[in-house]
């Protein structure tokens, strides 16, 4: 049953202005310990069950897709739409209303989930990248992603790391991950790992960044699970006159189409 106690946060007009300035902000808490107990019951189940592979919700992010070996980094898109009741949770409900404050809109945002796994011990490392660069191409985005722990998440077990202000410049270059297209996960080798930021976070801590504040998360070498929820948070869209250039996404459509995989690709 999906514990009932509220919990209110808001954010500081110096926070606001952080978030604007560089990109990215962490905050210490965002919903409850007993909501992050019945979060990791239903993330748990989800992953066990590998819940919409068939249709392309859940795959690894480090791996070639329909690849037979251990999952690196397995992700699972959607998951309320399987399980409605997160949509009720302190966590969704305080990730719309900061992510609107953040986003500077005046109607309320949408939002969209998706969860992340690093095994233990050998969960991979997300490569620095734009989250933009896996986008639609065909409109300007107003959007930021909401990424909650429900482990402790350290430089170890791949807490988030940023670099300040990358937001405020274009969609870098991006490849796939070991320039396979049937990998989903993509890197862009134009940053300076140098500048980072790192965020480490209690369970039920949250960080927010800009669709194009580029980011990081080490692979997971400690004994335990990282689990991590991500809510995209999207205000109002512009459409293109012409689309962004990313042929990465059209050679991971005609990969997996040559493969007969059946994916979600933008």
């Amino acid at each position: 049953m999906r514990p009932t106690t509220e919990f209110h946060v808001d954010l500081s007009d110096e926070q606001v202005a952080f978030f604007r300035e560089n990109g990215f902000l962490s905050i210490d808490r965002i919903t409850t310990d007993d909501e992050i107990a019945w979060l990791k019951k239903i993330y748990d189940q989800l992953f066990i069950e590998r819940a919409g592979e068939a249709k392309g919700f859940f795959y690894d992010l480090a791996a070639p897709r329909a690849h037979k070996g251990r999952d690196l980094l397995p992700q699972v898109l959607g998951p309320d739409m399987r399980v409605p009741e997160l949509r009720e949770s302190q966590y969704y409900r305080n990730a719309v209303k900061l992510g609107t404050k953040l986003l500077g809109v005046d109607e309320e945002i949408s939002a969209g989930g998706h969860m992340i796994y690093k095994p233990a011990g050998y969960g991979a490392e997300t490569p620095w990248h734009q989250d933009e660069a896996y986008w639609n191409p065909n409109v300007y985005l107003n959007s930021l992603s909401v990424w909650m722990s429900l482990d402790p998440a350290t430089l170890e077990s791949g807490c988030m790391q940023f670099i300040p202000g990358s937001h405020k410049k274009e969609v870098r270059w991006h490849r796939h991950i070991n320039d396979d297209p049937l990998i989903h996960g993509l890197l862009t080798d134009d940053v300076d790992p140098a500048e980072a930021v790192a965020c480490p976070l209690s369970p039920g801590g949250a960080t927010f960044h800009h669709s194009r504040t580029l980011h990081y998360t080490a692979p997971n070498t400690t004994e335990r699970p990282r689990r991590a929820y991500i809510l995209v948070c999207s205000g109002p869209t512009k459409k293109r006159a012409k689309p962004a250039h990313r042929p990465w996404q059209a050679e991971e459509r005609e990969a997996l189409a040559k493969a007969n995989i059946n994916a979600k690709v933008f």
